[in-house]
């Protein structure tokens, strides 16, 4: 797909961005929401966390290598790290709103712990898969910094590294889109969130890796062990 793909993961990205700010802020149905509102900020930084962030994170490191900056895997993984981060930073800070939003009231997981009673399927299932997407998260970011310093060392480790990042991905974009589905929004609104959240995620999907100039280096035999041995490591 080369730089297409490219192009549309992060135009996707930085549209839907724009988007949700719009919906949650703007005077349109399902809006107007105060800025001041501890509410108002968990879908707008989950939103920019799942399919904005992690998708141009995704990007950072499999976008064609002819773009600057990113002809070495190096710069990739830099770029790549600060990105997530970014993106992590974003659902803690989504998830402390929410959880601030809804302490008063005691309602977690879904359910109404002062009342009894359970949300609307909808809005359990939502909940349940964003903590999944949140803790798989938490898992990915420290294994994430073990995988850099493994790699610093010339060790390959957590090698599933990738698969389980496209899963987190998949996971909160069905959180968002599960909200998109019970929001009070119009349909056009909805169709514009959700279009431009699968379009994010999947743009950064048919993303392959890029071949980079570590990657053209041939195996050179190591002076001390007589074996072979990578100039860089993947």
């Amino acid at each position: 797909m080369g730089k297409f793909a490219d192009v549309a993961a992060l135009s996707a990205s930085a549209a839907l961005a724009v988007a949700i700010a719009a919906a949650i802020f703007g005077h349109g149905q399902g809006g107007g929401l105060p800025v001041s509102g501890w509410f108002s900020w968990h879908p707008v930084l989950m939103t920019m966390a799942f399919p904005g962030l992690m998708s141009v994170g995704r990007l950072s490191y499999m976008a064609d290598s002819s773009w600057p900056g990113l002809e070495s895997k190096e710069n990739r993984r830099k770029i790549h790290r600060i990105i997530m981060s970014l993106s992590v930073l974003a659902m803690l800070g989504g998830y402390l709103c929410i959880f601030k939003a809804h302490w008063p009231a005691r309602k977690f997981f879904g359910y109404d712990f002062k009342k009894g009673e359970w949300a609307a399927f909808a809005r359990v299932a939502h909940a349940w898969i964003g903590y999944a997407a949140i803790a798989l998260s938490l898992y990915q970011a420290g294994t994430g910094m073990a995988k850099m310093s493994a790699l610093s060392q010339g060790q390959r480790v957590f090698t599933n590294h990738g698969t389980i990042g496209k899963c987190i991905m998949g996971t909160g974009l069905s959180a968002v889109l599960l909200a998109t589905y019970f929001w009070a929004w119009s349909t056009g609104t909805k169709v514009a969130v959700a279009g431009l959240s699968v379009a994010a995620v999947f743009s950064s999907f048919l993303l392959s890796t890029p071949d980079t100039k570590e990657e053209r280096q041939p195996i050179v035999p190591s002076a001390e062990e007589g074996q072979p041995s990578m100039q860089s490591v993947a």
